[in-house]
């Protein structure tokens, strides 16, 4: 009984395999009958993940303030497709770090970067805000680095510029996006 129990069990998967064999030769045959896709961009990302996108910034860091009492950096820059189940484009997702040097000297003043009033200029013309921000005190002759801002960014545009404020003044970082 154990025999033909063990007979039939490697002759079942000996059967499996064959079959499965079939199928792989079949889907190759297929696929090499068919004519190559062609991509529109040589950064095409993987099946399942979403299209990445190189951001840089000009100048990368800038001093800003009445007094020039902070120097921000911004490191970091990605981007991303964003798309619903379905496929369909609905924007992309911009998210950078930033560094934040604060230029007033020990036993000075320290201080806070608010990003909630930055703006990120798109290519249509549009100013848009965070989706999400971090912020954080910087004391006195030292440097932090805050991370985990993004920006969604509507489909079928770009950004263009990166206006920062601080402390009654403007600076402004312009982006490429490729």
């Amino acid at each position: 009984m154990k025999k033909s129990l063990i007979a039939i069990v490697l002759i079942s998967g000996i059967l499996s395999l064959n079959s499965c064999k079939g199928k792989t030769d079949a889907a190759t045959q297929e696929t090499t009958t068919t004519p190559a896709a062609t991509t529109t961009s040589e950064t095409a990302a993987p099946l399942g993940e979403p299209k990445s996108y190189a951001v840089t910034a000009n100048p990368e860091a800038v001093t800003i303030g009445k007094n020039k009492e902070a120097t921000i950096k911004v490191i970091n820059l990605k981007a991303i497709d964003l798309s619903d189940p379905d496929g369909k484009a609905t924007g992309v997702e911009l998210s950078y770090d930033y560094e934040v040097t604060n230029n007033n000297k020990i036993g000075g003043d320290g201080f806070v970067i608010d990003p909630g009033k930055f703006r990120l200029v798109l290519d249509n013309n549009n100013k848009i805000s965070h989706e999400s921000y971090d912020s954080d005190g910087v004391d006195a002759e030292s440097t932090k680095t805050i991370v985990g801002n993004k920006f969604k960014l509507p489909a079928g545009t770009k950004p263009v510029a990166l206006n920062l404020f601080f402390n009654e003044t403007t600076a402004s970082v312009k982006l490429e996006m490729k």
